[in-house]
């Protein structure tokens, strides 16, 4: 962890430092006001805007996050070249998350009220943000494209290989094409492009003291919102299968803000962008020792894994379609 002069800053917060503990993403400190968490921000600009939504959400009546504590002189954040560095309460007593589709729901209105609160900040272009989501598709359908056409070359022992998952490549570079397609093609309007988390994970929920509570992004890796609820619609229903949780989530979120007839288009896009079969079917050919049983055993799992986000996608898709003729009648 990087290393920072903690008795210098200590001394900026009306708290005293019993005991200091290096954690993996953040320095736990015992004080005299209990216990703290010091994070290292490496850009300020991020700090500035997480600061911005979580004080938001707070004015919404959403208090159940972690809130950056004001320093001596009531300034949120202490500025150290150019790192910032924040404080928040360390939360002691938690629990995991019994899924249910009550809570689903409730973490869709929750999602929505972030969202909100995000899209007020106009600190970051969500233009170029876009522009990186769909160059980042268009380039790995061209790098996939590059590499089945690099295999033949590669010797005998990837000739095998390639025998063996050679059905998956024309399926694997349409499904690419076509979500790339649409990211590409998908007539978005700009007022709902904004700058999120770009990936909200079943790790940022637990309870506290009985009540569900927002956790973490201190290290966030930007993108738009269309990309955040479509990472977590994915991962709920890979680790649940069940339609009824996603359902009740997309209810959640959109009695706070209601998603638009593109935006469910890039929803399909993000969820059905096969990354992790396009990475197992490159580790295949990876000459690093692994054995190749247990290489091909990943693959496919990841197959398996598209097989069940088609589901979702389905579902996605019928969702929308219901909205639309609703809306027409």
């Amino acid at each position: 962890m990087e290393q920072i002069n903690l008795s210098e800053l200590c001394q900026r917060y009306r708290a005293r430092v019993i005991h200091i503990t290096p954690l993996e993403d953040c320095y736990l400190l015992e004080t005299n006001r209990g216990p703290k968490e010091l994070h290292i921000w490496p850009r300020a600009d991020v700090m500035r805007w997480s600061f911005f939504w979580r004080e938001s959400m707070a004015r919404q009546g959403f208090r159940q996050l972690e809130r950056f504590i004001r320093t001596r002189d009531a300034k949120p954040y202490v500025m150290m070249g150019q790192r910032g560095i924040t404080l928040t309460d360390h939360q002691r007593h938690i629990e995991a998350v019994t899924p249910t589709v009550e809570l689903a729901r409730q973490c869709g209105e929750i999602v929505a009220m972030m969202h909100a609160a995000q899209r007020e900040s106009r600190q970051f272009h969500a233009a170029d943000y876009w522009e990186r989501a769909q160059g980042k598709a268009a380039s790995e359908v061209k790098r996939a494209e590059d590499f089945l056409g690099t295999l033949r070359f590669r010797g005998r022992p990837s000739a095998r290989r390639y025998e063996a998952v050679s059905w998956l490549f024309p399926p694997l570079l349409e499904r690419m094409r076509r979500c790339a397609s649409l990211l590409q093609s998908a007539r978005i309007d700009h007022a709902d492009l904004f700058v999120t988390h770009g990936r909200i994970s079943r790790d940022n929920w637990v309870m506290v003291r009985d009540k569900l509570f927002l956790h973490g992004f201190f290290k966030p890796k930007l993108s738009v919102a269309q990309r955040d609820v479509a990472g977590y619609l994915r991962e709920l229903y890979l680790v649940h299968e069940d339609l009824a949780q996603i359902d009740a989530f997309l209810d959640g979120y959109e009695e706070i803000r209601p998603l638009s007839q593109s935006e469910y288009t890039l929803l399909v896009a993000f969820m059905g962008f096969p990354l992790e079969v396009w990475r197992e079917l490159q580790a295949v050919f990876r000459l690093n020792g692994e054995p190749e049983e247990e290489r091909l055993a990943r693959l496919e799992q990841a197959v398996h894994q598209q097989q069940a986000v088609d589901q979702l996608i389905g579902h996605i898709a019928e969702r929308a379609e219901g909205m639309r003729s609703e809306s027409k009648a």
